[in-house]
């Protein structure tokens, strides 16, 4: 019996979206690799089978993956990912365009890999057991010959251990803030994957017209108010979440920036020259560079500098 390769394709993500997740909780091996897997997997579904079968293969494969670990296990070891990845599917199925569709599905994926992370940050942010990593790390990298390797170079063993101290706390108060970029991250990825693949039957928008609906700046604007409300308050989870909001939306603005510069060094007009200025400076001004495109990239979301039009933000992809 032959089978197509479309349909091969279609009975594999099946079996994805059914088997994965249990077999990844029973082997406890859930990664952002399995979470891209499931992704790609509901995308591919999705097209042939419409987004009903796939919801309902997902909550099943999702469901079954609750059995070897229990519920209250399942809450921070199971990846929920790619359920933003079906927000997306649903949306662009209500009429939403691409951008809009976008942004809600990365504020989920955000959400849902930053909230397991929250009692770790919480538990780890208490004064004695921050003492306690932080002396586990020092003696590791006294263990390793990294301390002696700084001394040797200038960098004295209390200026050490003092970064140290600095940078041990602001790690575990970003910790939600990277989880949400590394989600992101996945969705972005897995529907890159999907439209490359795609290519020859959807028409996608060149990365250089890439763009968030206006209202995405809200983010930023509530970031910044939770992190000085709560040091004005002296409510240190408030100051949190607002430090982890702007972190998110930093690293969302900093894919637009990097849009817009493209449709900048694109531009007819714009000499070839300064295609490579811009590289120049991005390898040796890398703080610089960033910190611009961030901006950029911010400030496009409500001035639309590229003036793309709105039907084309809504283009099908």
């Amino acid at each position: 019996m032959y089978i197509s390769d479309k349909d091969a394709l279609q009975y594999a993500s099946r079996i994805v979206l059914l088997l994965v997740p249990f077999f990844s909780s029973l082997f406890l091996s859930w990664s952002w690799i399995i979470e891209i897997l499931l992704i790609f997997a509901l995308f591919i579904h999705v097209w042939r089978s419409g987004l009903l079968l796939t919801v309902s293969f997902l909550a099943i494969g999702y469901l079954a993956s609750i059995i070897p670990l229990g519920f209250e296990q399942s809450l921070t070891q199971i990846g929920y990912t790619p359920w933003a990845g079906i927000l997306l599917l649903v949306l662009r199925e209500k009429g939403l365009t691409i951008g809009q569709s976008m942004f809600w599905s990365l504020v989920l994926a955000a959400l849902l890999s930053a909230l397991p992370t929250v009692p770790t940050t919480v538990q780890a942010l208490q004064p004695d057991i921050l003492e306690q990593r932080i002396e586990e790390n020092i003696q590791l990298y006294e263990q390793s010959g990294t301390i002696q390797a700084f001394e040797k170079q200038g960098l004295s063993r209390s200026e050490f251990e003092g970064h140290l101290r600095t940078a041990v706390p602001l790690y575990y108060r970003l910790l939600p803030a990277l989880a949400g970029i590394l989600g992101m991250l996945e969705i972005g990825l897995g529907y890159l994957v999907f439209r490359f693949s795609q290519r020859k039957y959807q028409k996608g928008t060149p990365f250089a017209f890439w763009r968030l609906p206006w209202y995405a700046v809200w983010l930023a604007i509530i970031g910044v108010s939770m992190y000085l409300g709560g040091d004005y308050l002296s409510y240190e989870l408030l100051n949190i979440a607002g430090m982890n909001i702007m972190v998110i939306i930093s690293a969302i603005a900093v894919i637009l920036g990097i849009s817009c510069a493209a449709y900048l060094i694109q531009h007819p007009k714009i000499p070839r020259i300064l295609y490579w200025v811009v590289i120049i400076s991005a390898v040796f001004f890398t703080y610089y560079v960033v910190l611009v495109l961030l901006i950029i990239g911010l400030f496009d979301l409500v001035l639309n500098f590229r003036r793309i039009p709105e039907k084309n933000e809504g283009a099908k992809q």
